[in-house]
């Protein structure tokens, strides 16, 4: 097998995985591009030698996927060019956090024990005992898992480690030490205090962990009535290799929170960390700012996003303001009823959205029918609240008319490593790994016979190479079907 070209990946402790593409052949050869060059994700599943030095440190992944930090592999902070924090946000909708305010524990053993164990993970309906508002919701009950967290639903609660803000379940999550865990001593509740300043504490007593159960963590959670949070550290005890774990708190969708203790980094102990949460505010929520889509001549692009209400005053309506070149349309989440001024201000809107809820806008964008390769559009859309003006967010709707050409990436949603190849009338996507595989140093080349092939590295536990390989019919069939 002879390679046309190839984008060099490399890695440490990796195998490589190989997918074989076959694409309609082009008419012509372009030029070679410029070099490879490496870049370092942020993800903190795809940490790799560049981040430490060279050598082969880092989180390491089971066969079973769980993920664990090696005894002495963490990281020097100073050689990572990233300076200790005692601070942190605002995220989206406003929390932040200070690590700098005194340890007061709060004493939960004599409290009401929720049954989990090394049998049962997780544990509620519980009372909180009080309204509490966690981003633009009111809760008062939860739910506690066995793993370092409590959620306002139960989906999932068996999820042993995420970083945090992610879209994958659960969501709605508060995380004092989201980890992997096998046995605890006790996992208790405790309410106190008087209207209106009650609170409600979670207490995960000896809670084991690491490779052996070795690992011992003692912590705490405590929601205050005015929506602050509390997380409160006791006896923190690496022994070895332990499994990776995170803190922080997340929105009911994943895509808002904060990070307090990065994915594989350790909790010291003998510390508290204090969530501010924001005060009252008309807010807007689109979380996802950017789009863009290919097109060819003549066709609609539609774009679909939803904006939601996470202020805390009640109903909002928000106006919307667009510019475009090319034509562009709004309309109702039926994709069919345009947009109107509700309010009588002058602007179209989306009309009122209550709190908490979300209003999806379609928007059409026409491409004209003369247009040719590299033609491109951009829409700059402006959200804007009624309630507060100054609260507003802008999107950009991206539509280009492509040449022939592969790319390949990561889903840092999923996780799985996937493929495209696109065209002026052609858009071919297809999976190369299931969700939750995370490798990374991405590199697709041409082959002489023009089919492509997609090489990327990931750091393992022991695993054999493995071959993906999807012939010319595969291709063919999901290409008519697009």
């Amino acid at each position: 097998m002879t390679f046309k070209r190839f984008f060099a990946a490399g890695g440490l402790c990796v195998w490589l995985a190989l997918l074989v593409l076959v694409v309609q052949p082009s008419a012509a050869q372009e030029p070679d591009p410029p070099p490879f060059t490496k870049e370092l994700s942020s993800h903190p599943h795809a940490m790799h030698d560049e981040f430490f030095g060279g050598q082969e440190n880092g989180p390491r992944q089971t066969p079973d996927g769980l993920w664990y930090m090696p005894e002495g592999a963490e990281p020097q902070l100073d050689a990572a060019g990233v300076a200790p924090q005692d601070t942190g946000g605002p995220d989206d909708f406003g929390y932040t956090w200070d690590d700098s305010v005194p340890l007061n524990w709060i004493d939960a053993s004599g409290g009401t024990d929720t049954g989990i164990d090394g049998n049962n993970y997780k544990s509620g309906p519980m009372d909180i005992g009080f309204p509490f508002k966690y981003y633009e919701n009111t809760y008062d009950k939860l739910y506690v898992s066995r793993h370092g967290f409590v959620a306002f639903n139960d989906t999932d609660l068996n999820n042993r480690g995420s970083d945090i803000p992610r879209p994958g379940k659960p969501d709605d999550v508060i995380a004092p030490h989201w980890v992997p865990s096998d046995d605890v001593d006790y996992v208790r509740y405790l309410r106190g205090g008087a209207s209106p300043n009650r609170w409600f504490v979670v207490e995960w007593n000896r809670l084991m962990s690491g490779f052996d159960g070795s690992d011992e963590y003692t912590f705490e959670a405590i929601l205050y009535e005015n929506g602050d949070i509390m997380f409160q550290y006791g006896t923190m005890s690496y022994r070895g290799n332990h499994w990776c774990g995170s803190s922080g708190i997340e929105d009911s969708t994943g895509l808002d929170g904060l990070t307090i203790t990065d994915f594989c980094n350790k909790i010291g102990g003998d510390h508290a960390v204090e969530i501010t949460r924001p005060a009252p505010s008309a807010r807007v929520g689109i979380h996802i700012l950017h789009h863009g889509v290919f097109t060819h001549a003549g066709n609609t692009a539609t774009f679909q996003f939803p904006t939601r209400n996470t202020g805390d005053l009640g109903a909002d309506t928000y106006d919307i303001t667009l510019h475009s070149s090319w034509l562009a349309t709004l309309y109702h989440t039926d994709g069919v009823t345009p947009l109107s001024d509700t309010n009588g201000n002058g602007a179209v809107d989306t009309g009122p959205v209550a709190q908490g809820q979300s209003k999806d806008i379609i928007v059409e964008v026409q491409t004209p029918a003369g247009a040719s390769v590299g033609a491109h559009n951009a829409v700059a859309l402006t959200v804007r609240s009624s309630l507060n003006t100054s609260k507003q967010k802008t999107v950009a709707l991206r539509t280009a008319i492509p040449t022939n050409f592969a790319q390949v990436y990561r889903d840092s949603a999923d996780g799985d490593m996937s493929i495209d190849y696109v065209g002026p009338d052609t858009h071919f996507r297809r999976k190369a790994t299931a969700d939750g595989h995370w490798g990374y140093d991405m590199a697709v080349a041409e082959l002489n016979n023009q089919n492509f092939i997609y090489v990327w590295t990931k750091s393992r536990g022991l695993e054999n190479d493995t071959l993906f390989l999807y012939k010319q019919k595969a291709f063919q069939l999901f290409h008519s079907n697009w």
